[in-house]
């Protein structure tokens, strides 16, 4: 799979089937699987002990309980349940920025396409989307490893433009259970988008992509900053003053962002595309919680 999109090295494909993802909140889908949910039955993890009931299988009586206390115990485990895992990719025209790896749009579809490839390979069920104007791109679901070219090329074939509008397209994911949404969130409704995910029963991760000089423009007199999406121009002044007040206005924005996902029971991750995605993937979503090595 390293021919053309995503491009990944053999090496790093390799490493990915030692990868598992991970959410702050426990699966709620209905079919076994690989996945944790609280739903309590006959999987591998072990939940807690009941008092011994007749009919009870005899295998999962705790005998060495019973030679503690003297008492039958049934041994209870979590049940391991199949989940679909969305992945949503803001593919608005904010995403058209930075040059080559660094590129927002190209680093979300290649950082989407590594996770579809740790859910797959972990028997999950993967379902590819694009955020464009308010609606839902479909691309494929994948169910095994031999779907994953198909998602490659659907993510490996989309170009950038319109609106994310967000607010909108919240509401039309808050009824997927599990969802990893990727997104620089660069649009006054990300707010309201963000508060309809992570609803009851909902797992997922906000994985906000931004390029190096959205972290840190350079320096150098007047700049004209035009926003992708509306067409609004300003004129900013990038004298050190301005550039202090920039990064303040930044960390403001990324720590109301990080205090809604916490808030919607998300993980949440801001990552730098002069990061290449194999570092992301490998050291710092690890470092989130959102994947197990």
């Amino acid at each position: 799979m390293t021919a053309g999109f995503p491009g990944f090295s053999p090496d790093f494909e390799a490493r990915l089937e030692r990868l598992a993802l991970r959410f702050r909140r426990p699966a709620t889908g209905r079919w076994a699987g690989a996945q944790r949910s609280r739903a309590v039955g006959r999987g591998l993890a072990f939940a807690d002990h009941r008092p011994y009931a007749e009919g009870d299988e005899p295998r999962l009586v705790d005998w060495r309980a019973y030679a503690r206390h003297g008492r039958l115990y049934t041994r209870r485990f979590e049940e391991d349940r199949d989940r679909t895992v969305t992945l949503a990719v803001d593919v608005s025209a904010s995403m058209d920025h930075g040059e080559g790896p660094s590129h927002k749009g190209l680093y979300a579809r290649r950082l989407a396409a590594a996770l579809a490839q740790v859910a797959v390979l972990r028997h999950l069920r993967v379902e590819v989307l694009c955020v464009r104007d308010g609606r839902l791109e479909p691309g494929p679901v994948v169910t095994a490893r031999s779907g994953l070219p198909a998602a490659f090329r659907f993510l490996g074939g989309v170009r950038e433009g319109g609106a994310a509008r967000l607010g909108e397209v919240g509401a039309l994911l808050r009824s997927r259970r599990t969802l990893i949404l990727l997104s620089d969130l660069l649009e006054p409704d990300w707010e309201r988008g963000t508060a309809l995910l992570g609803g009851p029963g909902q797992a997922g991760a906000v994985l906000q992509v931004l390029a190096p000089d959205e972290w840190e423009p350079p320096l150098g007199g007047e700049v004209e900053l035009v926003d992708a999406e509306t067409g609004e121009v300003r004129e900013v002044q990038l004298t050190p003053a301005g550039l202090a007040g920039y990064r303040c206005r930044l960390d403001a924005f990324l720590g109301a962002v990080r205090a809604r996902c916490g808030r919607q029971g998300l993980t949440h991750a801001a990552l730098n595309t002069a990061t290449a995605v194999e570092e992301a993937v490998l050291r710092v979503l690890p470092a989130t919680g959102l994947l197990d090595r």
